[in-house]
């Protein structure tokens, strides 16, 4: 029978703990990333204006991750992410991006969280968002109305709670670009414009 020695498990269980994510009470709701490959839009569509309205959090739980089965509530703007970063988006197409005047693009977070699975030698954890989307004309009737969703997962020895937000970001940029490069969504802007 073999003994173990005391220092033996105090280094395993140092090792283990060192590979643990560590987390707080609340996560901070991510800002989206630089555009990745958004297409640029057409003639008739550089000319188009949009207005970047509200989006409210409609999410089932304010839940923004699950780590080992412990809830982490979102700190912050769901809303207020989404609407800057489609603001941003909206430009980088090429886009006018105006506060009044303009066809309406507005809609609901329903989904936006992170699941963290720790693990040794590494941690994983995959975030997905969901969005719907409603584009309005000028006289705020619907035009155009859709859902988005985008997903993103990472693998890391070191997994912590920036890396969980970086890939929160992801995820809702993916969605936020879907719904940018659409064409519906950008026929819809172009015919709901105000002359």
């Amino acid at each position: 029978m073999k003994i173990i020695r005391p220092a033996a498990v105090l280094l395993l269980l140092f090792c283990l703990s060192a590979c643990a994510p560590s987390f707080g009470l609340k996560m901070s709701v991510p800002s989206m990333p630089d555009a990745t490959s958004i297409t640029p839009a057409g003639l008739d569509e550089a000319r188009a204006r949009v207005k970047v309205g509200a989006f409210t959090d409609a999410r089932a739980s304010d839940t923004m991750a699950t780590v080992d089965g412990r809830e982490i509530p979102s700190d912050g703007s769901v809303g207020g992410a989404v609407q800057e970063g489609f603001e941003r988006y909206f430009r980088e197409a090429g886009m006018r991006v105006v506060l009044t005047s303009a066809p309406v693009i507005d809609g609901e977070v329903t989904e936006w969280k992170a699941k963290i699975l720790p693990g040794f030698p590494s941690s994983d954890a995959i975030a997905t968002a969901r969005l719907h989307i409603m584009v309005k004309d000028s006289h705020r009737h619907v035009i155009y109305s859709g859902n988005f969703s985008g997903e993103a997962s990472v693998s890391h020895p070191l997994l912590d709670e920036d890396h969980v937000r970086q890939l929160l970001g992801q995820a809702m940029a993916g969605a936020m670009q879907a719904a940018v490069d659409e064409e519906d969504v950008r026929v819809a802007i172009a015919k709901g414009r105000i002359e």
